[in-house]
């Protein structure tokens, strides 16, 4: 197989030609010229001053790749990532791995936050054939986009990292794997594209029966699925043609107990959170396990109700480790950090989402409602933090808007010249000491002890391959006020002021010398939409509790949309755009719709704006135009004219995202209560029974979506619908 002569020991190399042109009469193209200047991605536009000849994924870009017979190699990645700027700089500012990639290959950059659709397409391959995947996602494609070798990171020349215990990493270098490839497509070109034309085959294969993500190329199965189911399978749509017309599908409340138990069975009792490390967020599934004690009580007939306590104990208990670990900025106001290298959550992949942030706030505000939801009730001090960084600057945008993300890398002082991962958030103890001795001296002995804060650093060697935090404490809470009160003999309510002390003292440090984090400024519309809906969640929340913090999250909400539907919603063709940098680029995917949909319907709930309903109204009835399947139901996430797409695929699963499919069916179910349109209500039915196969065998995958089979059987606001009854609890 191409990939495994890939991977094996290159120890023999032959220089590549400059150009493979496959021949003919057709005059020379010009000398290949860096075009990313005219990106409006930030991501993409970084790369402008590279010694890589990056491209665009367009039509000049293909061609190119045909009429000089190249492959395309694919480096998709995003703004705030550690490991793609660490590949700029160890891989691409390599002068030897620029001039392979610009002689023998047509190199192509993309933010994946500006075409999801091509990234989540190459990522199931990737993962399919290799059980890994991240970013930076790396592709080789042939000049008609179809893969034919793939990975993550991959060093520069000369670069070792270690993994551990095992010591170096063996997995080749950058340079090696551009030379070995290069010799494979010089001189096996036929079996290449055969190959790449058969992997194509195979993903479409398990598209249409609904199990890419879910299934590997190779013989070794996928760690862990993507989170994107595709186009459901014909034998499903023949399945529910065949049905009693009374009944909508075999899907019902069983699949709820069924998904309690698996996630059951994952979850990690000492750290929270599911499965080993690395560990994400999984804002769907923590909903999911909180909704549960929530949904009618014939839900709880059939899982269980100590099963449904359960769920939300485990929920809480995930939630109280990600608010103590080194996820949380615990000394400013600036959320949390996307995921975790290690199972305790104190080792963060330091980027910040602001989607990750939304959601986060919407998951504390249910675990805050299930405690009381009072002024001294347990995660309320989170969520008006989150509810203050989301509604401030730099996140809120001058002219409204939400911007992306903040970057993991930073320099550490402002006349250094390096960036390094985390700067921005770790503190020597040293330092540390004397920013709080200048306040007080009695300060920095209890805190250090809460924060886990050491002479050598509290980042153990094998979680640094970079040396970036050698001697350095990454912060995290490791005991709490009434335990800091006995060890030292002091009143809680001292220890509460000397950790309010520190924060404060810290904080004007941190912000006074050090270079923040750089921004991704550009607007992302479904992002904003999903910020917009935990926005006005919050205020409907806080309303009574805490008016001035409602009102501002009502206020950034509503500048948020009006923004959009100035800039991105165009109302003569009636299309949303997705990105917004300077000007708007990319119509939007159906997430975009989607997501806003939901936060429009949450923003209108929250202030009673009629005008609200009728612009969500607008934004459905277009994405039902451009992406639903009348056939078998259901959206695709690209229109049938999305360019340079592979694959058309249908979003079903939940991922760090809730599914485009789940969040559509909800919004269609609450539109059809809204105007009392029982064909929205019929679409939203029609839009869960499109995953009915996979539903039944994975259940668990599919959080967003069970949530609408409860409203499917149960009714939407408790009226009843014609449905197959639920099965008795054995």
């Amino acid at each position: 197989m191409v990939r495994s002569e890939i991977t094996a020991s290159a120890a023999t190399h032959r220089p590549v030609p400059a150009e493979g042109g496959i021949g003919g009469e057709a005059s020379p193209l010009p000398p290949l010229q860096n075009r990313v200047g005219s990106s409006q991605s930030p991501f993409v536009r970084s790369a402008q001053g590279s010694s890589v000849k990056w491209q665009l994924l367009d039509d000049e870009s293909v061609e190119r790749a045909k009429r000089e017979n190249k492959l395309i190699f694919i480096h998709v990645g995003y703004k705030a990532c550690h490991f793609c700027r660490l590949m700029d700089v160890e891989s691409f500012s390599n002068p030897e791995c620029a001039a392979a990639l610009n002689e023998s290959f047509v190199p192509i950059i993309i933010d994946r936050d500006e075409r999801p659709d091509v990234d989540t397409i190459y990522m199931n391959y990737v993962q399919a054939v290799s059980n890994v995947g991240g970013w930076p996602l790396n592709l080789f494609v042939t000049p008609n986009l179809e893969p034919v070798f793939g990975g993550t990171y991959w060093p520069g020349p000369g670069t070792t990292r270690r993994t551990g215990a095992d010591g170096e990493d063996e997995s080749p270098d950058f340079l090696t794997i551009l030379r070995k490839v290069g010799d494979i497509w010089r001189d096996q070109e036929s079996r290449c594209r055969k190959e790449a034309t058969e992997v194509l085959s195979q993903l479409r294969e398990f598209a249409a029966e609904g199990t890419l993500g879910t299934r590997g190329i190779t013989s070794q199965q996928m760690l862990a699925p993507t989170g994107w189911a595709a186009m459901p399978s014909a034998k499903s749509a023949e399945t529910r043609e065949s049905k009693d017309a009374d009944v909508a599908s075999e899907l019902d409340l069983d699949q709820l107990e069924e998904a309690y138990t698996h996630i059951a069975g994952t979850f990690d009792p000492v750290y929270g959170g599911f499965g080993l490390a690395p560990k994400f967020l999984t804002p769907s599934r923590l909903k999911f396990l909180l909704q549960l004690a929530t949904f009618p009580d014939a839900v709880q007939d059939v899982v269980g109700e100590a099963e449904c306590k359960h769920a939300a104990d485990m929920a809480v208990v995930t939630l109280r480790k990600i608010r103590d670990g080194a996820l949380h900025d615990h000394v400013g106001r600036s959320g949390f950090s996307r995921c975790s290298v290690t199972s305790d959550w104190n080792i963060p992949n330091f980027e910040k989402l602001v989607v990750d942030n939304a959601l986060l706030l919407t998951l504390y505000l249910d675990a805050w409602r299930l405690a009381g939801a009072s002024a001294d009730g347990e995660f309320y001090d989170t969520i008006i933090e989150l509810a203050e960084c989301l509604t401030s600057p730099p996140i809120v945008l001058p002219a409204g808007g939400l911007a992306t993300s903040e970057a993991a890398d930073s320099l550490r002082r402002r006349d250094d010249r390096d960036k390094r991962e985390g700067a921005y958030y770790l503190w020597t103890r040293r330092e540390f000491d004397s920013v709080l001795d200048a306040a007080d001296k009695s300060v920095s002995p209890v805190v250090a002890v809460l924060w886990d804060v050491r002479d050598d650093g509290n980042v153990e060697e094998d979680h640094d391959p970079n040396d970036d935090f050698i001697n350095q404490n990454i912060l995290r809470v490791v005991r709490s006020p009434q335990e800091l009160g006995k060890q030292f003999g002091i009143p809680v309510e001292t220890v509460e002021r000397y950790i309010s002390v520190a924060k404060r003292e810290l904080r004007a440090r941190r912000e006074g010398e050090r270079p923040a984090p750089e921004l991704d400024d550009k607007i992302v519309a479904g992002w904003n939409g999903l910020a917009v809906s935990a926005l006005a969640q919050t205020a409907t929340a806080l309303k009574e509790l805490n008016p001035r913090q409602a009102d501002k999250c009502l206020g950034t909400a509503t500048a948020a949309v009006a923004f959009i539907k100035k800039h991105l919603w165009d109302d003569a063709a009636r299309v949303l755009y997705r990105i917004w940098k300077d000007e708007r680029a990319t119509e939007g995917f159906a997430d975009d719709y989607a997501y806003l949909i939901g936060g429009l319907l949450d923003l209108h709930e929250a202030t009673g704006d009629a005008s609200l309903v009728d612009f969500a109204d607008a934004l459905q009835r277009t994405q039902i135009k451009l992406f639903h399947d009348p056939t078998v139901g259901a959206f695709y996430s690209t229109t049938t004219s999305s360019p340079h797409t592979i694959l058309r695929l249908k979003d079903g699963m939940d991922t760090s995202l809730p599914s485009t499919n789940g969040v559509s069916a909800s919004n269609l179910f609450r539109l059809g209560a809204l105007r009392n349109d029982e064909d929205y209500s019929s679409l939203a039915r029609g839009t869960v029974d499109a995953f009915e196969a996979e539903m039944l065998q994975h259940p668990w995958l599919f959080p967003a979506l069970l949530a609408n089979v409860v409203t499917a059987r149960l009714g939407f606001g408790g009226a009843p619908v014609r449905v197959k009854a639920p099965a008795e609890k054995a």
